[in-house]
């Protein structure tokens, strides 16, 4: 996958060029037409209307359009260049496209109402009326769009210098992307792992009770049913700080293919590599902090839970490995309902 650092951000403000500032002298009773210059190449363009107003009453969008290089987020094709756009087509039919790709799908007031959460939650209406833009900066700096029209004729507009790390922007594209998944179409996302697993760490812990499952290599004397490398579950009382049990079974034949199976339902990857960066840090430490992208992405530090956990080791027979290590509670709900089928597959393959 493409990788983006954050040294660039660091050195956005001193790129930065002067404002051009456009006007008209003189005292003529017809003044002739002035044209715009289109930004050139090297300098910086500041039109912004510092009149625009700063609120809007209305929340019914009905026509959106955003443009944005977003460095955490990326297609199949590794693009990072995303432009959303929402509106009527000839026959009249709302229509959610993204301009790049040129894919398209079927869209409602509820995309719409998604995108207002948005604007109101970063609270992007206060950029209404601001144009900058700097050609002299590297592309994924330059510039990013905005603008929604309201039923009630109240429109936001902005064209800013773009921050390839902005939250807002990683917002938009998720909305997007899930709701053309939603309509059967994955264009907008990364290809899903489709490697099978080659190994497997797993356990969880509820209630103190903490259930380890791994494949591990046993003696001779040990082998289970001629198998020298035999499924392990332990189970450890951590308030009591005991060993509770250790178990071994037979690997299944079709072990590896059934755990395959299970995590492509919930494609624990992309959310692995979308959930990298850390925007309360600032810094691509949040997997470090516990956050793997099951429960969005936290805006303060989350306590762990006691008595709670999941750890998660995979690799894939393509050399892609991951790991998932966390007590916090919005990642465990996020990760029930793959927790809980892995659980009830292993726990099948030790009832007596």
């Amino acid at each position: 996958m493409k990788k983006w650092t954050k040294g660039g951000r660091r050195l956005m403000a001193g790129l930065l060029t002067g404002t051009l500032l456009m006007g008209l002298s003189g005292c003529q009773k017809e003044p002739e037409p002035v044209t715009e210059p289109e930004p050139v190449d090297g300098e910086g363009t500041n039109r912004t209307d510092y009149n625009a107003p700063k609120e809007i009453q209305s929340k019914d969008i009905t026509a959106f359009s955003t443009s944005f290089f977003q460095a955490n987020r990326w297609t199949s094709t590794e693009n990072h260049t995303f432009e959303f756009r929402v509106s009527p087509d000839e026959t009249g039919a709302v229509t959610a496209l993204e301009e790049n790709s040129g894919v398209r799908v079927p869209a409602d007031e509820t995309l719409l109402r998604s995108v207002q959460e948005i604007i109101d939650k970063y609270d992007l209406v206060k950029k209404n009326g601001v144009y900058e833009v700097n050609y002299s900066l590297s592309p994924e700096y330059q510039k990013c769009t905005l603008t929604a029209d309201y039923a009630s004729g109240e429109k936001l507009s902005f064209t800013d210098l773009n921050d390839p790390y902005a939250q807002w922007s990683e917002e938009i594209y998720d909305v997007f992307s899930q709701w053309f998944l939603q309509q059967g179409n994955e264009s907008l996302l990364p290809e899903k792992e489709t490697s099978p697993v080659s190994r497997i760490g797993f356990a969880y812990e509820q209630d103190f009770i903490e259930y380890d499952y791994s494949v591990v290599r046993v003696s001779e004397e040990s082998a289970v049913d001629g198998e020298l490398y035999p499924l392990m579950l332990t189970v450890y009382d951590r308030k009591e700080e005991k060993s509770v049990s250790v178990d071994y079974r037979k690997v299944p034949e079709d072990f590896y293919e059934r755990i395959t199976e299970i995590l492509f339902r919930y494609d624990p990857v992309t959310k692995y590599d979308f959930s990298r960066y850390s925007h309360k840090n600032n810094n691509y430490g949040n997997h470090e902090d516990g956050y793997f992208g099951w429960g969005g992405s936290p805006t303060e530090e989350e306590p762990d839970e006691e008595g709670e956990s999941v750890s998660l080791h995979l690799e894939y027979e393509d050399g892609k490995h991951i790991t998932i290590e966390t007590r916090k509670h919005s990642e465990l709900e996020g990760m029930k309902p793959m927790i809980g089928e892995l659980a009830d597959y292993y726990s099948s393959l030790f009832k007596r």
